[in-house]
């Protein structure tokens, strides 16, 4: 490998579900590949990455007020609480304002 390098930590990156060199666990990545170093014109749209998803599905075990939306993403990401997704290569899905898996949230 040759120029910048970066570390990848796709269990951290919105936009490893989009990404072809997200790893399993974190890795030296080319900078020139990483979707994160794009310039945003070239980004896709980000998602949730899976430290949010878990990190909101810990906060709903703790009994913190969360809003409809974030427990409709919850009761489909997380239904069992947090997960460790270290062992997957990327998330499976991209999470957008708009909803998850073109369902709308806002009726």
């Amino acid at each position: 490998m040759s120029g910048e390098l970066t570390t990848c930590i796709a269990y951290m990156c919105p936009w490893a579900h989009a990404c072809d060199t997200a790893t399993p666990r974190p890795a030296v990545v080319p900078e020139r590949r990483c979707i994160r170093k794009f310039p945003d014109e070239r980004r896709p749209r980000s998602g949730l990455s899976d430290i949010a998803l878990d990190n909101l599905a810990r906060y709903r075990e703790e009994g913190i007020r969360l809003e409809a939306v974030t427990i409709s993403i919850l009761d489909e990401f997380r239904p069992m609480g947090p997960t460790s997704s270290l062992g997957r290569k990327r998330p499976e899905r991209p999470v957008y304002e708009g909803g998850v898996r073109g369902k709308s949230f806002i009726s």
